[in-house]
């Protein structure tokens, strides 16, 4: 993959821990979105942790809510860490001192962040093995969301250049391990190219497909080193 320049100044990260006015707005606006696609490992955090999926439903909702209502991370500035980490800390330490009535007003005054009944059970969990730890889940869950997210980034830029059908038959082929359903030359009389043109087009969709994935990751740091950990991070967990 090949390393794109981002900017790190304006990340969604960024302006949350720039929280506070004249940008209280644009910070709130920015911790929902990211509160939105860390919903599901959150939750599956909480199943590890011995949650019901009720009460772990319940958990991630009403912790989601309290950080949008009390400007949480307005005092992130003082804080060090990348939003994942920063995350599953806070909530952690919110599981451990919930002691209080989780009626539908009190969990965020009708506040919904994602639809409990369209993500019930976020797809069930995987079997693991008793070795893996609620945080390594949470990991893991959060390396599956981001790459979901760049996987529809990518093939919604291909189908407004009018490329959808190249991006359908490419996708298979993008970590290589396509290759065995269909060769260059078959991908070449389908769509009625030459080979290198096949080639020269996977080449390009794999290089996008990075840059896409470092500037996800990119939006919940705050420099370019944190970026390259993190995506060193995201491959060891997906690789376990």
């Amino acid at each position: 993959m090949q390393n794109a320049p981002i900017a790190f100044v304006t990340t969604r990260w960024s302006r949350v821990r720039r929280a506070g006015e004249p940008e209280r707005g644009e910070a709130h606006d920015a911790l929902a979105s990211l509160c939105q696609d860390y919903w599901r490992p959150l939750y599956h955090f909480a199943r590890r942790q011995g949650r019901s999926p009720e009460e772990a439903q319940d958990s991630t909702q009403e912790f989601l809510c309290e950080l949008l209502e009390r400007d949480f991370f307005a005092r992130a500035d003082q804080e060090r860490g990348r939003f994942r980490s920063y995350l599953v800390s806070a909530f952690r330490k919110f599981m451990s001192s919930e002691q209080r009535d989780r009626s539908a007003l009190k969990r965020g005054g009708g506040q919904v962040i994602v639809s409990l009944e369209a993500e019930a059970e976020m797809g069930r969990l995987p079997e693991l093995s008793d070795d893996v730890t609620p945080e390594w889940h949470y990991d893991r869950s959060w390396a599956q969301t981001l790459l979901e997210r760049v996987f529809v980034r990518l093939r919604e830029e291909y189908e407004r250049a009018g490329r959808g059908e190249l991006h359908g038959r490419l996708l298979p082929h993008l970590s290589g391990s396509g290759q065995r359903q269909a060769s260059y030359a078959q991908l070449a009389a389908a769509l009625g190219r030459s080979e290198s043109a096949i080639a020269s087009a996977l080449h390009r969709m794999r290089q996008r497909y990075g840059e896409l994935l470092r500037a996800e990751i990119a939006e919940t740091v705050l420099t370019p080193e944190e970026a390259e950990d993190e995506l060193r991070h995201l491959l060891r967990v997906l690789a376990r």
